[in-house]
C-alpha cells in the first residue's frame, strides 16, 4: 500500500454570483474532502466565466480562504469561457518533443485567434492504425493570454499560487466512473452565468460548446434573481418525487425547448463530423443539474437517458453530510480539478 500525498490538493473555480473551492487529501483513486466551499460574489463581478471586477474577486477569496480554513494556497485553477476552445488533431506518431514542435508549428490551423494571444497546451488521448502508420490522437487546448492573466493577477492579489490552469469541463471526466465513459456521452454543465457541453466518445473528448442558456436565464425566465434560484434550489435536491412531477408542470417550456434544441444541434453537428454512435446518456452537472423537472423535461425532449452527476462517488473514503450530498451535483468541476491536484 502507497502512502497518501501528503500535500492537498485544492480545486478552484469562478461562476457568475459564486467562487467555489473543494480541497482533497489523498490520491487521485482514493480521496477525502476536508473542505468543500463557496462565497457569494456579485453577479457583475464575473460574467460568463470571465472575471471583471477583479478588486470584489480577490477579496472574495481571501474570505472564502479565512472562513473556511482552507490550508493549501496552491490551487488547480478551472476556467470556462468563451476564450477557452478545445480541438481535436491526429498526427503521425512521432517523439513526444518532436511532437510538441509539430503542434505549436501548425496550432494556428486549429484556432481562431493569433497563436501569440494565446496560451496553448496538449495531450495525447490515444493511438490507431492509419493507413501507412501509427497515428496519435491529440486533444488540443488554449485560452486568451489577456484573459488568463486576469485570473492570474486575482490569484497573485489573493496570495494563491496555480500550480496548475485546466478547462472546467474536462475536470468533470475525472467525476465519472471510466466504465460509463466507454460509449457516445453528453456532459451538460449548466453553472449560473454560463453552459457547457461536452461530447465525449469511447473516454475521449470530441467537442465542446458554451452556450447561454444557464441558471441566470433560467432566472429571468422564472421572472426572479439569480440569489432567489440559488437559495431555493438545494431544496429540490431532497424534494420528493411527487413534488418534482408538481414542479415539472409549471417548467419554464421555452427556456427547456432552446436548451434541448442547442444540445440536439451539438450532437448532430458532431455525428456529421465523425462516424460515430448516437448518444448513449447525457449527464447533467452544476447547480443547474437541480432545476426542478430539467431531467424530465429532457429526457421526453430528446429521448436519450438523463442522470446527475454525483462527483462524490469519485471519492474512495469521504461520507459527507446529507447537506452536502444534496449540493454536490454544483462542485462537480471543483472535485474533478482538485482531482487533477491528486494525479502523479
Amino acid at each position: 500500500m502507497g502512502l497518501l500525498k501528503s500535500t492537498p490538493a485544492v480545486g478552484l473555480e469562478f461562476d457568475t454570483g459564486a467562487i467555489r473551492a473543494v480541497q482533497l487529501r489523498g490520491t487521485a483513486r482514493s480521496a477525502s474532502i476536508e473542505a468543500i466551499a463557496k462565497v457569494s460574489i456579485p453577479e457583475e463581478a464575473v460574467i460568463e466565466g470571465v472575471i471583471i471586477d477583479t478588486e470584489r474577486v480577490a477579496v472574495a477569496l481571501e474570505n472564502l480562504w479565512s472562513t473556511y480554513q482552507i490550508k493549501s494556497r496552491e490551487v488547480v485553477l478551472g476556467i470556462s469561457n468563451q476564450g477557452v476552445f478545445m480541438r481535436n488533431a491526429t498526427f503521425p506518431k512521432i517523439p513526444e518533443k518532436k511532437l510538441a514542435q509539430a503542434l505549436r508549428f501548425q496550432a494556428a490551423d486549429y484556432f481562431p485567434i493569433p497563436m501569440p494571444q494565446l496560451i496553448f497546451d496538449f495531450s495525447v488521448v490515444g493511438e490507431h492504425a492509419g493507413e501507412s502508420s501509427t497515428e496519435l490522437e491529440v486533444l488540443m487546448v488554449a485560452a486568451r493570454r489577456e484573459m488568463l492573466d486576469n485570473f492570474l493577477k486575482v490569484l497573485e492579489k489573493a496570495k494563491l499560487q496555480p500550480v496548475i490552469v485546466d478547462a472546467s469541463f474536462l475536470a468533470l471526466l475525472r467525476v465519472i466512473p471510466e466504465n460509463r465513459l466507454s460509449g457516445t456521452v453528453l456532459l451538460a454543465e449548466i453553472a449560473n452565468g454560463l453552459a457547457t457541453l461536452l461530447l465525449i466518445s469511447g473516454g475521449i473528448p470530441r467537442f465542446a460548446r458554451l452556450i447561454p442558456y444557464s441558471l441566470q436565464s433560467y432566472a429571468r425566465e422564472m421572472k426572479l434573481q439569480l440569489s432567489e434560484i440559488l437559495t431555493a434550489l438545494p431544496q429540490v435536491a431532497a424534494a420528493k418525487e411527487e413534488e418534482i412531477s408538481e414542479a415539472y408542470n409549471v417548467f419554464p417550456v421555452a427556456w427547456g425547448s432552446i436548451l434541448a434544441d442547442d444540445i440536439r444541434s451539438s450532437v448532430n453537428y458532431y455525428l456529421t463530423q465523425r462516424s460515430d454512435n448516437a448518444v448513449d446518456t447525457i449527464f447533467l452537472s452544476g447547480r443547474g443539474a437541480q432545476i426542478p423537472g430539467l431531467k424530465e423535461f429532457l429526457y421526453q425532449e430528446l429521448e436519450v437517458p438523463v442522470e446527475i452527476i454525483n462527483p462524490l462517488t469519485a471519492l474512495g473514503d469521504y461520507l459527507p453530510t446529507n447537506d452536502i450530498k444534496k449540493e454536490a451535483p454544483e462542485f462537480s468541476a471543483s472535485i474533478g480539478l482538485a482531482l487533477r491536484g491528486l494525479e502523479g
